[in-house]
Formats: C-alpha cells, sequence, structure tokens
C-alpha cells in the first residue's frame, strides 16, 4: 500500500510487457490540463523493459508511482482489481499502456463527475465513461469514434441492459470513492468478466452513470491488446458461434456472481430481472429460457440479439452446471 493521497484523481495503470508505447501513455498524463493526480503503476512480471521505463519516470516525476512489482497476477482484470486497493483518492481513473490520453481527458471526465454528483441527494456509487478515437500504432486514425465503431449505445447504462451487455471501456472510465467502496472485498475474479463490466453493474444497480460524448484518448490498435476495438459485423459473429456462446454464458456466470453478493440488497424489480436473466440460461428447455429471457428484458443492442437468442436455442452449452 503506499502513501495516502494528497490527489483528487488517482490513476491506475497495469502494465505488461508495454516497453514500446508506454512513455508516451506517461508523458500524455503528464500533459494533462488537470495536473492534481497520481498515477500507480502495478507490473505483471514484465519480461521486457517495461519496469525500467516506468521506474524512470517515477524517479523524476513524485506523482508517478510503481506499487507492484514481482508479482504474477496472468490477467489485465486481476492487476486493474489489485490496484484499486492501492487507490484512496476521491476519484479512480484506468488507464492503458499503450493509449494516449488527449490534454483535457481527465478535466472533462471530472466534470461530469461532479455534475453527477450535484444531482446526488444522499452517497451514491457514481461512474463517467467517454468516447475516444481508434488508431493505429501509429496514432493514425482508423474511426473518430470508438463508440460508433464497435457499435456501442451510450445511452444503454440500466441494469438491465448492462447486464446483458457492457457500455463503455475500462480506459475511459472514472469511479467515485463510493463506487471503490461498494465492491471492495466483494468483486470474485472468477465470475467476473472484466474489471470495468463489474463496475458498471454495481454504478447501474445502485447510482449513476454518465457519459461524455467527445473522444478524450487514442485507442491504439497493434495487434498484441489485451482488448481491442472491432469493427461490429453480424456475419462475423455468427461465423464464430462457438465463441460467441461462451461470451453470453460468461455473463451469466458474472450475473450469478452478482445476484450471490448483491442479491439482497437489489430493489424488487432488479431481483426480478436479475432472476429471470439467470434462469433464461438455466431452464430446462427452450421454451421456458425464451420466455424467462423475453420477461427479464435483458437484450443485447440491435443485431446483436439474435446472437443470444442463438446461444440460448441452439447449444447445450448454455445451461450452467
Amino acid at each position: 500500500m503506499c502513501e495516502k493521497s494528497a490527489a483528487s484523481v488517482d490513476i491506475l495503470m497495469a502494465t505488461y510487457n508495454g516497453e514500446k508505447y508506454v512513455g508516451e501513455q506517461i508523458e500524455s498524463i503528464q500533459a494533462q490540463s488537470f495536473n492534481n493526480w497520481r498515477l500507480l503503476i502495478s507490473d505483471d512480471c514484465s519480461s521486457d523493459d517495461t519496469l525500467e521505463i516506468v521506474k524512470k519516470y517515477a524517479e523524476q516525476d513524485p506523482r508517478i508511482i510503481v506499487v507492484s512489482q514481482g508479482k504474477r497476477y496472468g490477467s489485465a482484470k486481476l492487476n486493474f482489481m489489485s490496484l484499486l486497493t492501492a487507490a484512496d483518492a476521491p476519484y479512480v481513473m484506468f488507464c492503458d499502456q499503450d493509449d494516449v490520453w488527449l490534454p483535457k481527458k481527465i478535466e472533462l471526465t471530472l466534470a461530469k463527475m461532479h455534475e453527477l454528483e450535484h444531482l446526488s441527494l444522499e452517497r451514491q456509487p457514481l461512474l463517467v465513461f467517454t468516447d475516444m478515437k481508434v488508431v493505429d500504432k501509429h496514432l493514425g486514425i482508423i474511426a473518430d469514434s470508438f463508440e460508433s465503431y464497435s457499435n456501442i449505445d451510450s445511452s444503454r447504462v440500466m441494469f438491465r441492459q448492462i447486464l446483458a451487455q457492457s457500455v463503455g471501456a475500462g480506459c475511459t472510465m472514472m469511479i467515485n470513492r463510493d463506487l471503490q467502496e461498494d465492491i471492495s472485498g466483494y468483486a470474485p475474479s472468477n465470475g467476473i468478466i472484466m474489471h470495468d463490466w463489474w463496475l458498471t453493474l454495481v454504478a447501474a444497480a445502485f447510482g449513476q452513470i454518465g457519459h461524455v460524448s467527445v473522444p478524450t484518448s487514442l485507442y491504439r490498435q497493434h495487434g498484441n491488446n489485451a482488448v481491442a476495438a472491432k469493427d461490429f459485423s453480424l456475419v462475423d459473429r455468427i461465423t464464430h458461434m462457438r465463441q460467441m456462446i461462451r461470451n453470453v454464458n460468461k455473463t451469466i456466470t458474472q450475473a450469478c456472481c452478482f445476484d450471490s453478493i448483491y442479491g439482497d440488497v437489489l430493489r424488487t424489480d432488479q431481483k426480478k430481472t436479475l432472476s429471470y436473466y439467470i434462469k433464461s440460461y438455466k431452464g430446462k428447455n427452450v421454451f421456458v429460457r425464451v420466455i424467462s429471457l423475453i420477461r427479464s428484458g435483458c437484450w443485447k443492442k440491435g443485431t446483436r440479439k439474435i446472437g443470444q437468442l442463438i446461444a440460448l436455442c441452439f447449444s447445450d452449452d448454455t445451461r450452467l452446471k
């Protein structure tokens, strides 16, 4: 655990073999219009010079702290979940090692967070996410909007919608202290799909989610991304049916985990939604599963619904064991 933060924003960066781009990312953070931040870095046993590079930046800038090294996490999800325990600023942001932040990213995101706070009458877990530009490894523009490129609807922030489909990217998110505390010690790493999806679920169930439509970063695509932007194609989804079915099943596993942790404190309507969604893939026959999915209202966006129904109706693997 690092010393208590005097900064308003703790930025979490999980690194692994990122020597090629990590310096550029750090420098884009240093160039932010808002400078009351702290960058907490956790390295997942990189075999290249990533750790040496970030240490040099830490030596030159006291706001940069390497909080973990020599510990093997094995995934960005577990690394980020561990980093969350080291953050103690009022607000937390997540940072990929290979992107570039545009100069007003923190400023714009924090302004939206303050807007949500003014609307809140009491303690609430809050989350803000933004759009970003998709770029190649040389920062050439592939798409001006990640959300349009990936067919993401930023308005789909209801609990039932997020149970079925995540919204936003973790590297664009800011959360408040209340949301961080609400998940502290209650996030089963084996059950959640990704840390950002879990955070969004909790915020949707118990608080508020805000969105900034302006791109605030450059999302670099270089072939080694842990999670990469993809141009949405229904044909591509159907040709990768096995993966599609596995992905849908993962949302049910995550829903079961959410139920086990937060089921007792959900509103009645949320409990029904969650119960029906889980039943839609645990039902004894296709008819029961389809009716349960309809009652849950947990649909993906647009033509992605077809993939849900394929996974539900045409695979014996849809039943959880």
